[in-house]
């Protein structure tokens, strides 16, 4: 199996990425959000599994009133 990787220069860090992903969505969700609906984020924080390696762990709450 031929695997090609393609890199793209940005002008942020992946650190920084990550930061502003995370701030765009959680705009966005209070942005769409009116009368007591939306998204809670009750814990976001890095987690490391033995099995699948590096990733965010995010425990999310939806209040919907429609």
């Amino acid at each position: 199996m031929l695997m090609k990787e393609y890199r793209i220069c940005m002008p942020l860090t992946v650190e920084e990425y990550r930061i502003g992903q995370l701030y765009m969505i959680s705009k966005h969700s209070h942005e769409q959000s009116e009368r007591g609906e939306g998204v809670e984020v009750v814990q976001n924080e890095p987690y490391e599994d033995p099995t699948h390696g590096q990733g965010q762990f995010t425990e999310k709450r939806v209040y919907l009133n429609k």
